[in-house]
């Protein structure tokens, strides 16, 4: 018989759900396809009857945290407070997302919980944001949101705490996902979210994956100045990476204000930081 072709959308253990048209099928693997670490997203073939994975085929990317492949859109959801604003995480997700060429989106969270000095100052970075060419969303403007969703493959990812299952239950009140208290004392939300799977949802597939406050980047120097895309390539010398060299282009927009000095800084953070890992 013929293969058919669908999508891993949860994984547990040995047990891999595949969906195909409408149906959900379960499956193991195959022999040889045991030594490659399949993950939720991937897009393979299989024997309807046997419910047998039988190949997988090329990804286009691969999240290592979140572990999903074949994104198109990364959600990032970013909280107003409790956990308070982070910039430089949100330029992380972003760096994350444009190196691997999947298209982010910034949803805010909680904002009518801050006084009106905080929000102002909130929607004016992310005015910045909107300038680059990101899509930027309130948590309460649902109508788009389910737009941006439609026909995509999306990763949902951000501060735990932030408001992912939150979010998530307010596009579709049937998912009834458990969502979590933030722990004061650590600024950071209890882990609510158990298993990584792809959610039909707005005609489209996302992933729901456990919140975190932390994100390892694994990119050269070279990659994380590429992702600011903003940057471009006027500066004196080709190889300038932006952090003090003459003639450089960046440093003197940042100056003009034509550059968001906090996504500079974000970026320099960010240099140091790969810089700090590499040594070991």
């Amino acid at each position: 018989m013929k293969n058919s072709l669908g999508k891993i959308i949860s994984i547990n253990k040995d047990l891999y759900s595949v969906l195909c048209g409408t149906e959900v099928f379960p499956c193991s693997v195959r022999g040889k396809l045991k030594n490659i670490k399949l993950t939720v997203g991937d897009n393979v073939k299989f024997d309807k009857d046997n419910k047998t994975i039988e190949g997988v085929l090329d990804r286009k990317n691969t999240l290592i945290r979140p572990l999903v492949s074949n994104i198109d859109k990364l959600f990032i959801v970013v909280s107003s407070v409790t956990p308070f604003f982070s910039s430089y995480l949100l330029d992380k997700f972003i760096v994350l997302a444009v190196h691997n060429n999947i298209t982010p989106v910034i949803v805010i969270t909680k904002l009518d919980l801050v006084d009106k000095k905080t929000k102002k100052e909130i929607l004016n970075t992310l005015k910045y944001y909107k300038k680059l060419g990101i899509h930027v969303y309130k948590n309460t403007n649902t109508f788009m949101i389910k737009k941006e969703l439609k026909n995509c493959v999306s990763a949902l990812g951000g501060q735990t705490g932030a408001g992912k299952s939150t979010l998530l239950n307010k596009l579709d009140k049937t998912l009834n996902l458990k969502t979590g208290e933030v722990s004061i004392a650590l600024g950071r939300g209890k882990h609510t979210t158990r298993l990584v799977e792809l959610l039909p949802l707005c005609k489209g597939l996302i992933a729901d994956t456990p919140g975190f406050s932390s994100l390892e980047l694994d990119l050269t120097e070279n990659e994380i100045r590429d992702a600011f895309t903003e940057f471009g390539f006027n500066c004196k010398y080709n190889t300038c990476n932006h952090t003090h060299e003459n003639g450089c282009d960046v440093i003197k927009r940042v100056k003009e204000g034509k550059i968001l000095e906090s996504r500079y800084n974000n970026y320099i953070k960010l240099i140091e930081e790969d810089k700090h890992v590499s040594k070991w």
